[in-house]
This record gives structure tokens, C-alpha cells and sequence, in this order.
């Protein structure tokens, strides 16, 4: 039985590790969280929307860094401002950007709203198309491609207290959403993954269902598995915690899910874990995050390893820390410090093997610089705290 522990850590200072170094990578424009960032064909990456930094406008502005010449540029902006949707990166290398909310007048005031509207970007265009609305406005769904060239979208909720089952898939060549079979279970802030095999794996998140749609929820430990050529979901087995907020991956093998650390119904954890389909149960790590985490991103590198940026640990807004399990040690590794520390940034692969860390929150404050995570293969330093689980 693997132990865990939820324990307050002393942040490391800025240093250059054996593991990985990050450096400074420009600023944006506007600061912004709960935004997207996406890797496009020719190398840059595409940055779209999120709040801003008064933490409650919706933006409608776009950002494209240049790996090569470091530099960021603005972007053509979006028809409609939204935070908290999700971006997909097309077959044919256009970016389908989908859902998310806005913040609208309200009688009393102001509220964030769900929206339905999609729209395209065409980076060789540099411009962006209006599609068919989804049949369901949500935010804090997923979307994915599938090797049929169809985009998956997820769950999700329309007001942050109305958790959805509902499943829409796009056809980039007809433009038109059709439905698809729901999940068993309504879910908001899960992650989902794509596997080699083309399934997509729907991993916790935080549902109502137990409270009958109302209430804000708690977090889940379900997994649903999605099999496109059945057009059916099945069941798998449940993570040995809940959790929210969580770093999700796949392994180098293609079809081994991990779920590092994320917010449990009390707090965050610590523990990772990992699923292959057809197992009957997840298998812990050998070791470990060295602290609980919420917020962070999970990036699988070239090698194989897994990097884990930032988030939210106890007793702390946010952490600057980066950790990377390598995979053939099975150990976890200091990786190097952010100038900035944060959560619910995005976390980027770019085409040479190095991490694009951009925006999120900072002490609280939608932030507006960007660092760029460095690999380097020297001697292990293991993160201070208990990572061995046994």
C-alpha cells in the first residue's frame, strides 16, 4: 500500500540544475490565466485568449511566439473573448478553439457566462473563421483529435454549478458537431488523453451528480474510456483518489495513462499513478511528487521522461518549482526554478525539446511573463520532501 503525504516544503532558490535550467522567454502582451497554448506545425506556438489582469475580463486577444528568434507577436483576435475553453490542434495544422465562458452583465451585476461558439484559426491565413455553434455552451471541457481527424469534446459545464455528461464531435470537413453517446458520469476540470490505439481516456474532474446537479461538487476518481470505431464509452478503473486540477499524460508506449498529484475533495496530493487498458487496476509510482500539487502541468518529453511545472502546493499560493521523472530510473529529479511562480499556466513542447511555461496565476495575479525549460542530463537531485512510496 503506497503511503502519501500532504507536507509544506522550503521553495529552492533560483538555480541551474543537472536535470534542466529554465530561462526567461519574453513577456506577453497582456497578462492572462486560463487561456490556451498551442504547438503549430511550422514551431510557434499560438496563445488565445484566458482572463486578464484584473482576473475577471475575458480576452479576445491572440499571441505567437517564435521559438527561434524568442520573441512573441501579436495575433489576429478572436470574434469572442472567452477563458477557460479549449483549443485543438486540426490534421491540417488550423487550431478549432471551442466553448468557454465570458464575463457578462447580469441583473446585480456581473457573472461568468458559458458559451457555445467555435471558431478556426488558419495560421498560413492568419486569420480566423466562425463554425457551427455546439449544441451545449460549456466551459472546462476537453477536446480532442481523433485519427479520423474528428474533434472529441467532453463534459464540461454550462454555469460552473451545472455539470454536463454531453459528448459533441466536430468534422473539420463538413464543419457540422454531431452527438455523441454521453458520459456515465457528469464531469467539469478533468483531463482527457488520446492513446495510441485511439481511444481517448476521460481521467477525474469534479462532478455534482452525487449532490443531483446542484452544488459545486467534489472531485472524482472515475475514468471513462472513449473507443471511436464502437462509438461507445466503457468503464475503467478508478484512480485510488480523486483528484481535480491534475498533471495528466501518456507514456512514450503510447497507451500507459499517469496522473500526477491534483486537488483532492480536501485538499491535493502527492501521488502518482498509472493505467494501461485491460489492466485491472492503477499502479502507483515507485516514487512519488515530493510535495502535493494542484494546478501544475504535466509535459511528456522526448525521452520519455515527464516534466511537472509549478502549481499549488500546501500552504503556499504557488510553487516555481520544476520536477522531472525520468523513466528509466523511475526517480523524480530537481529540474529547474521559475523566475515567477505559478499555477494554471500552460506548459508547451516546443520542436527542439524544450517546455514554453506561459502565464497563469502569481501570487494570485494573472501573469504576464513566459520562461522556456532547458533539458539538461547530468547528476539526479532529488526535490526536497518524502517521494518514495512504498
Amino acid at each position: 500500500m503506497a503511503r502519501r503525504w500532504a507536507l509544506a516544503v522550503c521553495l529552492v532558490p533560483a538555480l541551474a540544475f543537472a536535470q534542466g535550467r529554465v530561462a526567461a522567454a519574453g513577456a506577453l502582451a497582456l497578462p492572462r490565466t486560463h487561456h490556451t497554448a498551442t504547438a503549430l506545425p511550422d514551431g510557434r506556438v499560438l496563445v488565445v485568449g484566458g482572463r486578464a489582469a484584473d482576473g475577471l475580463s475575458t480576452l479576445t486577444s491572440v499571441e505567437v511566439y517564435e521559438p527561434k528568434k524568442g520573441a512573441w507577436h501579436p495575433g489576429p483576435p478572436m470574434k469572442v473573448g472567452r477563458s477557460h475553453h479549449a483549443a485543438t490542434l486540426l490534421a491540417d495544422g488550423r487550431v478549432l478553439v471551442t466553448g468557454g465562458t465570458t464575463h457578462q452583465a447580469a441583473e446585480g451585476g456581473y457573472r461568468f457566462v458559458a458559451i457555445p461558439q467555435a471558431e478556426v484559426f488558419d495560421p498560413v491565413k492568419g486569420a480566423w473563421t466562425a463554425v457551427a455553434d455546439l449544441a451545449e455552451a460549456r466551459n472546462g471541457h476537453t477536446a480532442t483529435l481523433l485519427d479520423d481527424g474528428t474533434v472529441l469534446v467532453v463534459g464540461g459545464a454550462r454555469e460552473q454549478r451545472t455539470h454536463l455528461a454531453s459528448v459533441e464531435r466536430f468534422d473539420p470537413k463538413t464543419g457540422a458537431w454531431r452527438t455523441e453517446k454521453p458520459l456515465a458520469t457528469p464531469r467539469w476540470l478533468h483531463a482527457a488523453v488520446h492513446l495510441a490505439d485511439d481511444s481517448v481516456v476521460v481521467v477525474g474532474g469534479r462532478s455534482n451528480a452525487r449532490q443531483g446537479g446542484k452544488g459545486p461538487g467534489v472531485s472524482l476518481a472515475g475514468v471513462e474510456r472513449f473507443v471511436p470505431r464502437e462509438g461507445a464509452w466503457e468503464a475503467a478503473p478508478a484512480m485510488s483518489e480523486e483528484r481535480q486540477r491534475a498533471g495528466i499524460a501518456v507514456l512514450a508506449d503510447g497507451e500507459t495513462v499517469v496522473a500526477a498529484g491534483g486537488q483532492t475533495a480536501t485538499s491535493s496530493t502527492n501521488y502518482a499513478e498509472t493505467w494501461t487498458p485491460g489492466a485491472p487496476e492503477w499502479v502507483p509510482l515507485q516514487n512519488h511528487l515530493s510535495t502535493s500539487l494542484s494546478g501544475h502541468t504535466a509535459t511528456r518529453l522526448p525521452s520519455g521522461d515527464l516534466l511537472v511545472v509549478g502549481g499549488e502546493p500546501p500552504n503556499a499560493v504557488d510553487t516555481g518549482r520544476v520536477q522531472r521523472w525520468v523513466a528509466v530510473t523511475k526517480q523524480w529529479c530537481l529540474a529547474g526554478q521559475l523566475a515567477a511562480a505559478r499555477k494554471l499556466h500552460s506548459a508547451t513542447l516546443l520542436p527542439d525539446g524544450s517546455v514554453l511555461v506561459v502565464g497563469g496565476t502569481s501570487s494570485g495575479v494573472p501573469e504576464k511573463t513566459a520562461e522556456r525549460w532547458y533539458d539538461a542530463k547530468g547528476k539526479c537531485e532529488e526535490p526536497p520532501g518524502v517521494t518514495l512510496g512504498w
